[in-house]
């Protein structure tokens, strides 16, 4: 099978849209910080911090 330019773009326009595709909405869900229990981030006191 001989690819042609066209071939080629266009296996490469896929692949970059679908890595675009895969940042933009898979990777900001790995990437988030687990939910913590903010009870714990000042201790026993308030510091007035939030």
């Amino acid at each position: 099978m001989s690819w042609s330019l066209q071939h080629i773009l266009v296996y490469l326009t896929l692949g970059i849209s679908v890595g675009y595709l895969l940042y933009k909405f898979v990777w900001p869900e790995i990437r988030k910080p687990k939910k913590s229990d903010s009870s714990k981030g000042c201790g026993s006191s308030d510091c007035g911090c939030h």
